[in-house]
């Protein structure tokens, strides 16, 4: 009795399904916001280019609210060097968007300092739905 293979309808067992089974996206329908207020409803990739920048806005590990892989550490990067904020910040923004299951690859472009504390990032972002550009200012500060 215990060697026997659970199956379902027509001799089909379980793992048989199993192996047909696809990585399936969820939908992307969500509310379009705009300036702080819900004016309708958007997917695909208007749904995404707001994912995306919401995910660039959000610190990661603050709000209960969301995931532990939801967000960035964009933060930890204050009171660093420059040097060791380039070099992380590609990292960060690689990790942070990745950990969306729609976000195919992120390739940061550019990584420049605008100032005495702040790093201006460019990159682009593939995605199930297309391509989007995605610049961000970063804090950082010379030790």
């Amino acid at each position: 009795m215990a060697d026997e293979i659970e199956t379902v309808d027509d001799g089909v067992t379980v793992d048989d399904l199993a192996d047909e089974v696809e990585e399936v996206t969820l939908p992307s329908r969500t509310y379009q916001v705009v300036d702080g207020h819900i004016v309708g409803m958007v997917d695909d990739y208007d749904a995404m280019v707001q994912a995306v920048d919401k995910v660039m806005r959000t610190e990661r590990f603050v709000f209960p609210i969301y995931s532990d892989q939801y967000g960035n550490d964009f933060s930890e990067l204050l009171g660093k060097s420059f040097d060791y904020a380039t070099v992380e910040v590609e990292r960060m923004l690689q990790e942070a968007l990745q950990a969306d299951d729609r976000v195919d690859d992120v390739v940061v472009e550019s990584i420049v300092q605008v100032n005495a504390t702040t790093l201006d990032i460019t990159a682009t972002v593939e995605t199930v739905y297309g391509t989007m550009s995605v610049e961000k200012e970063v804090h950082a500060n010379e030790s």
